[in-house]
């Protein structure tokens, strides 16, 4: 034991260290390892805002297909029935249609109109006069084909809804489909 450990002291006095050579690759090595670092740290600083808009339209879209679907389930006549709109009698919770919210339930014209790349919402009097502004509740879209009907759009029984967001590298697109039965159907309008 003490012959190891009078080895180990004549060592460490010894002049033992780094060479030139081996003090630059460390240093190269060094500086390559934080410039990438760097670079994955920038880009990720540079996509956030990007995602976070994504995320927050798909968040909406989500509010939006679940009153959507509340909405058909309530229903009783479709006036219009495309594949870009829905125009249907609908109860709304609402003080008059189109006006201030309230905590009672009254019949309202409900259209939904989407584009290729928003859906907007219009409440009228279920005569479809006095619509309020157009209100747009769906955004980002990458496509305005969001409706579809069964057994036909004629006169439907079922409605779907499908909300479609690109992807930001093709690969990583998002759909939301929901869908529902009209649960007070009524004649359909002449």
């Amino acid at each position: 034991m003490r012959s190891w450990l009078h080895r180990a002291i004549r060592r460490a006095a010894g002049q033992e260290g780094f060479t030139l050579i081996e003090l630059l690759v460390a240093t190269v090595l060094g500086l390559l390892v934080i410039g990438i670092a760097a670079t994955v740290f920038s880009a990720a600083s540079r996509s956030q805002p990007g995602l976070q808009e994504r995320d927050d339209a798909i968040s909406q879209a989500r509010f939006t297909m679940e009153r959507l679907i509340r909405e058909v389930r309530q229903g009783s006549t479709v006036y219009a029935a495309t594949p870009a709109q829905l125009s249907l009698a609908t109860y709304v919770d609402a003080a008059s249609c189109g006006g201030a919210r309230a905590t009672t339930a009254m019949v309202c014209r409900v259209t939904y109109t989407c584009t290729a790349t928003d859906c907007s919402r219009v409440e009228a009097n279920p005569d479809g006069s006095n619509p309020g502004s157009p209100v747009t509740v769906v955004s980002g879209l990458s496509s305005g084909n969001v409706f579809d009907y069964s057994p036909s759009t004629v006169a439907p029984k079922y409605i779907g809804a499908t909300f479609t967001f690109p992807g930001q590298n093709g690969s990583d697109a998002i759909t939301l489909s929901d869908g529902a039965a009209l649960r007070n159907p009524a004649a359909s309008p002449s």
